[in-house]
């Protein structure tokens, strides 16, 4: 039996980590713990990398540095010297996108907006075992086309009969 306490974090692959570290500081007030692989350092070729984390040969890890918002998990943040792939869509294969559990939904969309996000229809009402009064979602493309959802949730969830356990919701910060 495996002794898991949870997700410590979350990695993205970006075009640009400077304009990437702005985004998230601007639009979720979100702050860098520490730079793992700072842009002004060498290079970490696939050839030194890949054994351990599956980086391609022919590519490298340009930067890398660790963000935190709010009380939630960290999210980590690479650069690499070949990204690849298509904006994410809901639809795609493997991991699709992220949540950001906000206060003031209305304000933190506003705030993504403004810091270059793409927004999609909303906010909506939650569904299903979201739902709740005020309880809303609201997903965005990223400046470089990472899918994001933003979920404001002042409402209890929905527990079905048989429930063991109660999700995940990051605690309002002191």
């Amino acid at each position: 039996m495996a002794n898991v306490r949870g997700i410590e974090h979350v990695g993205m692959t970006v075009p640009n980590i400077e304009e990437a570290e702005a985004f998230f500081i601007e639009a979720f007030d979100a702050d860098v713990l520490y730079r793992v692989l700072p842009k002004s350092a060498d290079d970490q070729s696939g050839e030194e990398v890949g054994a351990i984390n599956g980086m391609p040969r022919d590519n490298a890890q340009r930067a890398i540095s660790m963000l935190r918002m709010g009380g939630g998990a960290n999210l980590e943040l690479f650069e690499v010297s070949k990204p690849t792939g298509e904006p994410a869509q809901i639809c795609s294969l493997g991991l699709t996108h992220f949540s950001i559990v906000v206060d003031d939904i209305d304000a933190a969309g506003r705030a993504a907006k403004a810091a270059g996000a793409t927004m999609f229809e909303g906010p909506q009402d939650c569904f299903d075992a979201e739902s709740g009064p005020g309880n809303k979602l609201w997903f965005f493309h990223t400046p470089w086309g990472s899918l994001v959802e933003m979920l404001q949730l002042p409402s209890e969830m929905t527990y079905r009969e048989g429930a063991t356990k109660r999700r995940f919701i990051p605690p309002k910060e002191a």
